[in-house]
């Protein structure tokens, strides 16, 4: 795997207000100082607001100062120094009112609205600006330099840019012909002309990566051992720019990563999940060349009740987990009280142990189980209907729908290719006919739509079945007798799919096309009367195995039957090499990480629930004649293996809730 150092590395994020003036440093330091045996390095943020344009003659001032106050965290020890650029376009509408205006072209939505703090990366003057900013940073002295992740041509205080004249020219070019923004609007829209989409797409990826080689170029010449850094956004939502991590971290000899998404609150905690497996995948797309990769620990506003210290840990722990290899501490960015971040601060002493031991163990091994497919050219490739815009979410192609899986306790992979694949929904479509031919040659779970997309592409052959009959209402699925349902064959599940939003889809009859196909559950209605097959499992001639489900695929999964036919579904598809298994219905969610010849592996599981688990038999998909379990504040144990043909099982025993366990 990419990305694999062993080494842990713990940084703190440290705002303006922080550093700006002399009372208020020296507290920070003491503080840091007090708590230095989980401070491996500190970046200083270089301004409080998210608006672009600071005057020059100010800036200047500040990196001045800056330079000392780096002095001063090298002569107090600190290990590595340097200053985080909050603002290279800008990120949104903020403090222009008590700003200077930007003295360059604002960047422009696609529906006319002009951005108040955020700059089209294209024109002269903003690039002028931008090496002008950077060079004083660099002359900061600094050992690295953050690029902070408005590195992106969406939510800039426009929703979609950018469409300034600068841009629209830049396009014609590249097109071929001209546009006006409402023309180049209005062909977005038209379904079947995709080219001008992927061209726009490709306009955006180019424009960052001509933006940081600017970047790297301006640091550089100031002092080439500058480290370079840049955080990413996040594609669970959209990859409107290209998320071409790979050309834009070598276009900035970036060896530093951060991605980045959205986990800053307790009120939902299983979010903290969907975070982890989306900060995986953007490490799985960096180029080699990245090794120090750390997570965003973001409790903005950094408010204390808003996130407890064991949530703190654990979302942390779930992002090693997913292969990122350091921690940088987003709680220091606001001139705050200490008394609000002390307690996530006291916390993480006693974590650092643990999460050292396991990237230590971890380093080289990708994550294992299911991979929910997607891709970095989502936005560029997928559909438009009728009717539809494409500027805009698109729930058809929603790569976060298959996680319910993870919930459940089935190991989801960031990397790829992993036990088996994912397919929901329409996202299939965004992929080549080779690449879908590899997946279905291997394992893949898929839901009825996605099969719907494989047949027109002429490949519903290799699922053995087709969609026969969509119904909507009044229906339950039966398990049948076919052992993959284990104790659960004859039992009922009834999801209610008139209650849930719009139910098309969502009791979708399969018929088999040929011989082999095995039906694992039965559509009826509420009078069980049988309507038809609801989900299926087939061999197909490439030796893949493909399972596909009709009935409600991705809402309650939950119950003791669901969950054991999935699980077994799994295990069936990739072969028997799931890499992990927890027999009891437990809320015990796992991340695996484990080498392609299954001779070395970790695994991370966390109790999600309220409840204690007493007791939870584990097994384990990789060679282990022995066991270490860790736990965050308690020594190492060792634990008895028993050995199985595919590895070895474990007990684990009183597990407390949001309890984690950790095995090397």
């Amino acid at each position: 795997m990419k990305n694999a150092d062993k080494k842990l590395t713990l940084s703190w994020r440290i705002g303006l207000p922080q550093w700006e003036t002399d009372e208020p440093f020296e507290n920070l330091l003491a503080l840091l100082q007090e708590h230095k045996s989980v401070v491996d390095e500190v970046a200083m943020f270089e301004t409080i607001t998210h608006h672009l344009y600071i005057p020059l003659d100010i800036y200047t001032r500040r990196m001045e100062l800056a330079a000392k106050r780096l002095e001063a965290f090298r002569q107090a020890g600190i290990p590595s120094v340097g200053i985080n650029v909050l603002c290279t376009i800008g990120h949104v509408n903020e403090a222009w009112s008590c700003m200077p205006p930007l003295p360059c072209q604002p960047m422009v939505g696609h529906d006319g609205s002009v951005s108040h703090s955020c700059a089209c990366p294209n024109t002269p003057e903003m690039r002028a600006y931008v090496r002008a900013k950077y060079e004083r940073v660099a002359r900061a002295r600094p050992d690295f330099i953050w690029v902070d992740d408005d590195i992106r041509m969406h939510c800039h205080g426009v929703m979609w840019g950018c469409f300034c004249p600068t841009c629209l020219a830049l396009f014609a070019t590249r097109a071929g012909r001209s546009y006006t923004r409402e023309e180049l609007v209005q062909a977005f829209d038209v379904p079947g002309q995709g080219g001008v989409r992927e061209l726009w797409v490709e306009q955006n990826i180019a424009t960052i990566e001509s933006l940081m080689t600017e970047v790297r170029t301006t640091i550089h010449k100031v002092n080439a051992g500058i480290v370079i850094g840049k955080m990413t956004a996040g594609a669970g939502w959209t990859t409107y720019s290209g998320q071409a991590f790979d050309r834009w971290f070598t276009a900035l000899g970036a060896t530093k990563g951060r991605p980045g998404g959205g986990f800053y609150t307790d009120e939902r905690p299983l979010d903290m999940l969907d975070k982890a497996l989306e900060c995986g995948r953007q490490r799985a797309t960096l180029p080699p060349s990245v090794r120090d990769v750390q997570y965003e620990l973001e409790n903005f506003p950094y408010q204390r009740l808003k996130k407890s210290p064991a949530s703190v840990v654990n979302e942390c722990s779930l992002a090693l987990a997913h292969g990122l290899n350091g921690v940088a501490f987003n709680m220091l960015a606001i001139g705050t009280t200490f008394e609000d971040i002390l307690p996530w601060v006291k916390a993480i002493p006693a974590a650092r142990p643990v999460w050292e031991k396991w990237v230590a163990q971890a380093a080289g091994l990708p994550t294992a189980g299911l991979w929910p497919a997607w891709s970095a050219r989502m936005m560029a490739r997928r559909s438009v209907r009728t009717g539809e815009s494409w500027l805009g979410w698109s729930g058809r192609h929603n790569i976060n729908i298959p996680k319910v899986l993870g919930d459940i306790g089935l190991p989801l992979a960031s990397d790829t290719p992993a036990c088996g694949t994912v397919l929901c929904g329409h996202v299939a479509e965004v992929f080549s006919d080779d690449e879908l031919k590899a997946m279905l040659a291997r394992g893949v779970l898929m839901d009825s739509t996605a099969l719907e997309l494989l047949t027109e592409r002429g490949m519903g052959h290799l699922t053995g079945v087709r969609l026969a009959k969509r119904l909507d209402n009044g229906l339950w699925e039966r398990f049948t007798a076919d052992p993959m349902n284990g104790r659960a064959a004859g039992e009922i599940r009834d999801a209610r799919i008139e209650f849930w939003g719009d139910a098309k889809g969502m009791g979708d009859v399969l018929e088999p096309i040929a011989q082999g196909v095995r039906v694992l559950t039965n559509i009826e209605d509420y009078f069980a009367r049988p309507q038809g097959p609801g989900m299926t499992a087939f061999e197909n001639e490439l030796g893949g195995r493909v399972v596909v489900m009709g009935y409600a695929p991705w809402i309650f999964l939950h119950s003791v039957g669901k969950r054991l036919q999935l699980q077994n579904a799994s295990d069936w598809l990739s072969r028997d090499t799931m890499p992990v298994r927890v027999d009891e219905t437990v809320p015990l969610v796992a991340v695996a990480r484990v080498a392609a010849d299954c001779q070395r592996g970790a695994v991370m599981l966390l109790n999600v629930g309220f409840d204690p688990i007493p007791e939870a038999t584990v097994h384990l998909r990789f060679s282990c004649s022995q066991v270490r379990l860790l736990t965050i504040g308690r020594r190492a144990q060792v634990l008895p293996v028993e050995p199985e043909t595919t590895g070895g099982r474990i007990t684990l025993k009183d597990v407390e809730p949001w309890g984690l366990r950790v095995l090397v």
